[in-house]
Order: C-alpha cells, then sequence, then structure tokens
C-alpha cells in the first residue's frame, strides 16, 4: 500500500491544480502596448493617415495666394511699346468669391489688333472681385478634391481604429489561447509529477520486497499516458507562444516567445453582460465601430460628387467687379482726366445644351450612393444578429461555470475519499489513477468553459468596437 506522507502530497498536488505562482505575469495591456508601437498593420494605417494629410494639403494649391506677373517690350519702325504687371489673386475654395489686386502701367503705341490695354501715363492700381451668382461656386472639380481629401483624412483616423480593432481582436484570441494552453499544460505537468513521484516511492519499497513488482508496472504504465499528454500539450502550448509572439514585442519591436513562466497566477472568471435593449446595443455599437464611420465618411465624398454632377446641369452666371485708380501727371487728350477712378463691371452667362456628362456623373453618383446604404444595412443586419447570438452565448457559457465547479468539487471530493479508501486498505493503485485523471478533466472542463466563455466576449467585443482599448475591455487580464 501507498504510505500516508505519499497520499497526503498527491491530494496537496491535485488541490493547488488551479494556483500557479509565477515570478512576473505577462500582462494584456502589454500585448496592447506592442500593438500599438510595433505592430506593422498598425503601423502602417499611421503611415496611410499621414499620406492623406499630404494629399490634403495638396489639393489646395489651386487656392492658395498666386502672384502673377507679366512684361511686354516691343520695338518697331511703326510701333513702340511696353507693358509691366504684378498683381496677387487668392480663391476661397469655401466661398463664391476669389480676390486680386495688382499695379500695371504701358506706354507707346500698339495696333489696334493686339489689344493692348493702354493705362495712364503713371499706370494703375486695381482691385477686384470674380464670383459665380448662380451655381458651379459651391463645388467645381478642385473643389471637389479639397473636400473630398479632408474627409479621407477624417477616414484615415477611422481606419487606424479599424486596424487597432482587427488587430487587438486576434491579439485578445492569440493571449486567451496561450493562457488555457498554459493552464492545460500545467496540469498535466502536475498530474505527470504525482505519477513519478509515486513510482519512486513503489520503486524504493519493490527493493526492500514490500511491494509487488505488477503494481510498479501497472503504475508506470500510467506514467507513461500521463508523459504522452503532456508532450501533446507542450506541442500546443508552444504553437501557442508562438503565435502570440506576433503581437507582443520587445522595445525595439523585435518578437518574443512567452514562456511558461509569465503565464497569469490565475484563471479570469467568467463575464456576465448587463442588461440592456438591443436597440440600445446596436446604436452603441454602431456609435463605436470604425466601419459605420468610414461609410458615413463615404457616403459625404459621394454627396460631394452629386452636388459637383448637379452644377454641371445648371447655369451660370459670373459676375466680376474691378476699380480702378488711375494716376497721370499728364494729360494726354482734351477730354482726359488726371487720377481719374473707375468701376469696370463684367458679367458673362452660360447654359450647357449637351449635358451628357453632368447625366450620366449624376447617375453613377446615384447608384453609388444606394450601392453604400446597402452596405451598411447589411453591416446592421448582421451586427443586430450576431449581437444577440453572442449575447446568448456569453450568457450560456457563464451558467455553465457554476456546474463546472460542481463537477470540478465533486472529482476532487471522490479523489479524496479514494486517499482515503487507500489509506484504508480498500482500493487500489488503479481506482487512485482513475480519481487523478477525474480530477484533471474536470478541471480542464472548467478550463474550457472559462475559454468559451472569453472566445464569445472577445467576438461581442469586436462587435460592439471595444477591442480597440485591450486595457478598458478586459481589466481582469490587466
Amino acid at each position: 500500500m501507498i504510505s500516508n506522507m505519499h497520499i497526503k502530497k498527491i491530494f496537496l498536488c491535485i488541490s493547488t491544480l488551479m494556483s500557479v505562482a509565477n515570478a512576473y505575469e505577462l500582462k494584456a495591456s502589454r500585448i496592447e502596448s506592442s500593438i500599438n508601437s510595433c505592430y506593422p498593420k498598425v503601423l502602417n494605417a499611421v503611415i496611410q493617415q499621414e499620406l492623406n494629410s499630404a494629399k490634403a494639403k495638396k489639393s489646395e494649391a489651386p487656392f492658395d495666394t498666386r502672384l502673377d506677373t507679366d512684361s511686354l517690350q516691343r520695338q518697331g519702325s511703326t510701333y513702340n511699346t511696353t507693358y509691366q504687371k504684378i498683381a496677387l489673386e487668392k480663391r476661397f475654395f469655401g466661398s463664391p468669391v476669389s480676390a486680386y489686386a495688382g499695379y500695371d502701367i504701358s506706354g507707346g503705341y500698339t495696333p489696334q489688333y493686339d489689344s493692348a490695354q493702354i493705362t495712364s501715363t503713371l499706370g494703375r492700381q486695381f482691385v477686384g472681385l470674380k464670383m459665380n451668382l448662380l451655381s458651379g461656386f459651391t463645388m467645381d472639380e478642385e473643389r471637389l478634391n479639397v473636400y473630398n481629401s479632408l474627409l479621407d483624412k477624417e477616414k484615415s483616423d477611422y481606419e487606424i481604429e479599424l486596424s487597432k480593432l482587427l488587430v487587438k481582436t486576434e491579439a485578445m484570441k492569440a493571449y486567451l489561447a496561450w493562457i488555457m494552453a498554459g493552464a492545460e499544460l500545467t496540469s498535466y505537468e502536475r498530474l505527470l509529477k504525482l505519477a513519478e513521484t509515486r513510482q519512486a516511492a513503489m520503486e524504493k519499497r519493490l527493493k526492500s520486497g514490500d511491494l509487488a513488482e505488477i503494481a510498479v508496472k501497472e503504475n508506470y504504465n500510467n506514467v507513461l499516458k500521463r508523459r504522452v499528454k503532456v508532450m501533446s500539450s507542450q506541442d500546443y502550448f508552444n504553437k501557442a507562444s508562438q503565435y502570440l509572439s506576433l503581437y507582443y514585442r520587445d522595445n525595439q519591436c523585435n518578437t518574443i516567445v512567452p514562456s511558461q513562466n509569465v503565464l497569469p497566477h490565475n484563471l479570469p472568471k467568467v463575464n456576465k453582460l448587463p442588461d440592456m435593449p438591443i436597440v440600445k446595443e446596436v446604436n452603441e455599437a454602431v456609435q463605436n465601430r470604425p466601419e459605420f464611420k468610414i461609410i458615413q465618411t463615404q457616403l459625404q465624398q459621394i454627396i460631394n460628387q452629386q452636388k459637383l454632377a448637379g452644377n454641371y446641369l445648371l447655369p451660370k452666371l459670373n459676375l466680376a467687379l474691378q476699380y480702378n485708380q488711375n494716376n497721370s501727371d499728364t494729360a494726354t487728350s482734351y477730354y482726359f482726366q488726371l487720377n481719374q477712378q473707375e468701376m469696370v463691371g463684367k458679367l458673362q452667362f452660360s447654359l450647357p445644351l449637351d449635358r451628357s456628362y453632368g447625366k450620366g456623373m449624376s447617375d453613377e453618383t446615384d447608384a453609388s450612393y444606394r450601392k453604400l446604404l446597402n452596405d451598411r444595412q447589411l453591416l446592421l443586419e448582421q451586427l443586430k444578429s450576431q449581437i444577440e447570438t453572442l449575447r446568448y452565448s456569453i450568457s450560456a457559457t457563464a451558467n455553465q461555470v457554476d456546474m463546472s465547479k460542481s463537477s470540478n468539487q465533486l472529482a476532487q471530493d471522490l479523489l479524496s475519499a479514494e486517499n482515503k479508501r487507500i489509506n484504508n486498505g480498500d482500493s487500489n493503485l488503479f481506482m487512485l489513477n482513475l480519481r487523478e485523471d477525474n480530477a484533471i478533466n474536470a478541471y480542464l472542463d472548467y478550463i474550457n468553459v472559462i475559454n468559451n466563455n472569453y472566445q464569445a466576449l472577445i467576438e461581442y467585443n469586436f462587435l460592439t468596437g471595444n477591442n480597440i482599448s485591450i486595457v478598458k475591455a478586459y481589466p481582469e487580464f490587466n
């Protein structure tokens, strides 16, 4: 029979299967920090944001203040002409008005067909405004580039959020798989340690003739079975560690394969979601999910294109006003007035007759708008359905944990009773090994319930956009 001392050691090891004492724990916050600073997909999203900012800046070029200068010198036997001009002009992409101001001066004689503007003897200062009175000023090709580039810049912020949401969701799955694989491996290692310790004690008793050889062989057979379990669990844990290393990196962004000794001390408790109307839950998810924000910016871009298409179908009425200050020190004719002021107005009307381009663009943008709305509606319906399904899964697994705990406790009680029977000589090694295996299996069932609960929770937090911040979504892992 097995001594009381060995029975106590066996019972102590089994009862502490859920406790792992490590000096350091790998927290989920460390994974999140690695992702934010090092993960290539997130870094590329940040770079795309920089690219969109640069494109937005570049699109504003047509509305930069422009300096124009002209200089003309003409000499010949009949005509001698000079002309110089300098002017500043500024267009405003949010307004129908463009403003300009400058100075020009000319002198000499020009032929009529040159259509030269002869100014007063000391030149003139001028200031003017150009505007569209009917349409075209709210949106043209250049304004469309500016508005949509600014929306692209805004959209890149949401794309960073989306990238983080996708990556961190996968990282949490990898982190959870690593924790569960580590818990399973630790359990099998402890179970193997029990069998090996018992084997060493039994071999000593065999040498002293205090135990039958068949009992030693039977126990050794169990040792071999448990070694196979440990090797299989070790392989599973190594794979989980390698996958987690994609998200766990050092300060130089080199991947780190986490070892068994940095596993969390305790397994997390299962989660239950607070009661909430599904409509409110979906609305909050829509507010948080970057995809809906991206679709909203895309819809606004299409609306801008629709404005441009509408402008191609409408007439244009352009008005230009200019004020001149003519500077003269000599009258060039009897009716000439020195330093006179004048206002110049110009009105231009145009009506597109063949409007194929505008009609085609209008039809194209309308179809794109409806298509994007359908995509949004499908995403919304999928979101509602999946939230309801996952809410049920989280609730079901949370309720299962109580049954799993009871099963685990029952297995521990049966093992304790079996130890007493061993001590009283009423049982055998076969039953003891069976009770130990049952205790481990009950514990692994408990682990599996926790795993299923968090798998559903991770998917739920993905749907609701909460995985953008792991620290907030999973405080129990930090």
